[in-house]
């Protein structure tokens, strides 16, 4: 299929010379090509690439542009396809969910959280930290991802996700999360009029950017009608090469 495709091309560029009746000088050429996406999305290059002095079509299902246009303008396209058309990178982030208390005890966090459980104290009022769950979630970049269970002695459910993860360059490398949400639904002990258990939510919602090893405090919610108990979000991010 892909070398018919091509031969259509070189036929219809045939076609057009000999209609013109001219030889055009090599920079002014008009030509056609098509041009083969393994990994990035065809249609974000389309949207990306197309402009003045070139028209692309792309194909998903096929995964190619097909590119008209001068010569230069189509090699331009072709070298910038090439830059961008790479693996993706996964990202692993590492999700905290922290209690705070009221109630002096120690601290129960891993040494890996020390420093950040300093900077808590320094930001909150509350006494002790304890991590109630933590985990992993890897994806794609620009991909969404998720996560849901129970918290750690409690009947307590969460639900964690984003949409997305996108890498940026530099050193350290920038991890921009969009639509990051957690919630946690909490059993109040009451029953509602059919006898069924009555929760109350704690919710987190944010877009953040964490640079690669940092650790970050995304934000907090009461996990108590007072404020004696609080669920505090940290999470940290990774680059997979």
């Amino acid at each position: 299929m892909k070398k018919l495709l091509w031969t259509m091309v070189a036929m219809a560029g045939l076609a057009e010379a000999q209609q013109a009746g001219t030889q055009p000088e090599p920079a002014f050429t008009r030509t056609q090509r098509l041009i083969e996406v393994k990994y990035a999305d065809p249609e974000r290059l389309n949207n990306l690439l197309n402009g003045p002095g070139v028209s692309i079509r792309y194909d998903r299902t096929m995964h190619v542009l097909q590119v008209w246009g001068t010569k230069q303008a189509v090699d331009d396209v072709e070298a910038m396809v090439k830059k961008l058309d790479v693996p993706p990178l996964d990202v692993d982030l590492t999700v905290y969910l922290i209690s705070g208390n009221s109630q002096a005890s120690a601290d129960e966090v891993p040494k890996d959280l020390a420093p950040t459980t300093k900077q808590l104290h320094a930001l909150f009022p509350y006494k002790s930290y304890q991590v109630l769950q933590s985990f992993v979630l890897r994806s794609r970049d620009g991909q969404r991802a998720g996560n849901s269970g129970t918290l750690a002695g409690s009947n307590a459910e969460y639900n964690f996700g984003y949409g997305s993860a996108a890498v940026t360059g530099g050193t350290p490398r920038l991890v921009r999360i969009d639509g990051l949400t957690l919630r946690v639904n909490i059993p109040t002990g009451q029953l509602n009029e059919k006898g069924q258990m009555q929760y109350r939510t704690a919710s987190i919602t944010s877009d953040i950017d964490v640079h690669e090893g940092q650790q970050v405090v995304v934000g907090k919610s009461s996990l108590t009608k007072g404020t004696d108990e609080a669920l505090i979000l940290v999470i940290a991010a990774k680059v997979i090469d």
